[in-house]
């Protein structure tokens, strides 16, 4: 019905929307609302799929581990002269010579002009496992940092000689590792992943994906954490 308005003309009448006319004039905005919801689908599904492969991989490797045990505690038990021959590195090269660690008056001094490190002197000798043990909030971990060339948030003081010639840490990254308090790793792989992840990083560009596989192993046997190797690492919340 048409309408009369106040100057006395007539207006046709307003025809309703359907849905039809809805979507066909925001074509556009529905494209990409389709496509968000497809993205948002394919994740989740490609997300489920690579959480139950890991799930079977790590049953598969448990399965591995306690037939393994079976057949060393087998051989034991039967022939129990019989060596049975450990694990071989197949990745893993020993390095040539030695490296003896010495630091002398080592300090930080934090930009505020407080000093919380000063006077440390010390030696690591090669061959040796050493432990720094004190009360919290001592400064080991200053210390390391120190050490390290990792304390940038300070000036850092001293003298670090590495078989007594004045060097830095922070050279010898490729043959040193530093594990620091908080986690650094992605909580979505797995161990042997992360493992992998930094063999990557640490060995030289152009190395074979056999070889980087064979230092992973021999890490992940080193470690005597094969047995987790296909289990994700997680968070402090999901573990």
């Amino acid at each position: 019905m048409a309408m009369e308005d106040a100057a006395g003309h007539f207006a046709a009448p307003l025809m309703p929307h359907t849905t039809d006319d809805y979507i066909y004039e925001n074509s556009s905005v529905v494209a990409v609302l389709v496509l968000v919801v497809g993205m948002i689908l394919s994740i989740y599904v490609l997300d489920r799929r690579w959480r139950l492969r890991q799930n079977y991989a790590e049953q598969v490797t448990g399965i591995m581990n306690e037939s393994h045990t079976f057949s060393l505690n087998l051989v034991r038990h039967f022939m129990p002269s019989f060596k049975v021959q450990k694990y071989q590195f197949r990745g893993m090269q020993a390095k040539a010579g030695t490296a003896d660690i010495a630091f002398e008056d080592l300090s930080l001094e934090l930009h505020n002009g407080k000093c919380v490190l000063e006077g440390v002197t010390g030696q690591f000798r090669s061959g040796r496992l050493c432990a720094i043990m004190g009360p919290s909030g001592a400064g080991k971990t200053t210390f390391m940092n120190v050490l390290c060339g990792k304390a940038t948030y300070g000036k850092m003081g001293g003298t670090i000689k590495i078989n007594n010639v004045p060097s830095d840490i922070s050279a010898f990254r490729s043959v040193t590792g530093f594990v620091p308090q908080d986690d650094i790793v992605h909580q979505d792989l797995t161990v042997s992943e992360q493992i992998e992840f930094s063999a990557r990083l640490r060995n030289k560009v152009g190395t074979t994906r056999k070889s980087i596989n064979a230092i992973t192993q021999d890490v992940l046997n080193v470690m005597q954490i094969d047995h987790i190797q296909n289990s994700i690492v997680g968070s402090v919340e999901s573990r």
